[in-house]
């Protein structure tokens, strides 16, 4: 058995080993991947009236939300835009509520219970196939072996001489059902392979610690990677805490903004945490700008990574771009778009796959 056939045989097997698997991780990020704006279209409440007039207080958005659940604590609170509702989360290992309020005068626009919705519903099939744990590890290993499934499509699809490399890239329209299914299996997956290969290739890195630190180390220069901080609050003065405090810390923040896309700020859930300001300048998540304050003194705790984006070095870079990569909205809209297509594509290949392998079988029956 020569290289290719041995490629081909691997090639194969994994695929009909993981078919389904893969299917049900492509589609759903197809799904999901333009939630956002069917969300803001469909859902009314994240929407206010633009007004001529400040926002209320982080600490009083934090309140009117509190009141709505007053047995769990606030999480965050989230502005995004003059004409958006301001946010109150509350999440925890088994719940995740979000609360919309009107950030001009208080008035409450919806309580939702996100672990009801349909696009949680959907990447919960996409994170763990709505097994828990279990289908957690077999996403895992799964995208590890898609991964090999894309380049080993890669090696199979390059021909062999300019001759079969006409046919390799564009489908074949008015031909059999099988020549038909070959070409779309063959070719689409050819174009969509370069694209999807960064989606899986991030998940592998999310997933496995191991690669996940190898690439922060070679993206850094031989950098051990760094954790992502969780700084600690001490009441070193025995000082009493500041819950309105907050505020002229983030209205102090903010003014070095110019009309950011997103902020927030993560409330300390215990008497040792502390407060978190997050700034978006853009819509990508990889470039903010995270402070940490200490909920006592309000005083700013120093990070020595995934603090303000102007110091990260290389490794912390690639870190913070796996998600905007793994979405594709490290190239904006178009980027989205791309993956997009490329993963409608990548939930087709175990199907158009399968049928190759069935025709192939029966044929050999019928011999």
């Amino acid at each position: 058995m020569n290289l290719k056939k041995a490629i081909r045989q691997i090639h194969l097997w994994l695929g009909l080993a993981t078919g389904l698997v893969v299917f049900i991780i492509c589609l759903t990020a197809a799904i999901w991947a333009f939630s956002p704006e069917i969300e803001s279209a469909t859902q009314p409440y994240r929407h206010v009236t633009k007004q001529d007039k400040p926002f209320l207080s982080v600490s009083g958005i934090q309140k009117i939300a509190q009141k709505e659940l007053p047995k769990k604590k606030v999480n965050r609170v989230s502005f995004e835009g003059r004409d958006k509702a301001a946010t109150a989360d509350f999440y925890g290992d088994d719940y995740y509520y979000t609360v919309f309020i009107n950030p001009y005068n208080g008035k409450i626009l919806a309580f939702i219970n996100n672990e009801n919705g349909f696009f949680r519903w959907i990447i919960k099939g996409h994170y763990e196939l709505w097994m828990g744990e279990i289908g957690g590890e077999i996403v895992h290993w799964s995208t590890l072996i898609f991964v090999l499934m894309l380049i080993t499509g890669i090696v199979l699809w390059w021909p062999k001489n300019k001759a079969a490399r006409k046919q390799r890239f564009k489908v074949k329209m008015g031909t059999s059902p099988k020549r038909l299914n070959y070409d779309l299996h063959n070719v689409l997956g050819f174009y969509a392979s370069w694209i999807v290969i960064f989606a899986a290739l991030t998940g592998v890195i999310w997933t496995f610690e191991c690669v996940s630190e190898a690439e922060y180390w070679l993206a850094s220069g031989g950098e051990e990677a760094i954790e992502y901080p969780n700084p600690i609050a001490k009441n070193t003065k025995k000082e009493n805490l500041k819950p309105n405090g907050i505020d002229s810390v983030f209205t102090a923040k903010l003014k070095k903004y110019n009309n950011p896309h997103s902020v927030s700020v993560g409330f300390p859930q215990t008497d040792s945490t502390a407060y978190n300001v997050s700034i978006y300048p853009n819509e990508t998540g990889y470039d903010s700008d995270d402070f940490y304050y200490n909920q006592y003194t309000l005083e700013e705790i120093p990070v020595k990574a995934y603090g303000k984006y102007a110091n990260a070095n290389t490794g912390e870079i690639a870190s913070r771009m796996n998600y905007d990569i793994h979405i594709g909205s490290i190239f904006g809209l178009t980027g989205r778009i791309a993956m997009f297509l490329a993963v409608l594509i990548g939930a087709s290949l175990p199907i158009t796959g399968f049928y190759i392998w069935w025709g192939r079988n029966n044929k050999k029956k019928q011999k």
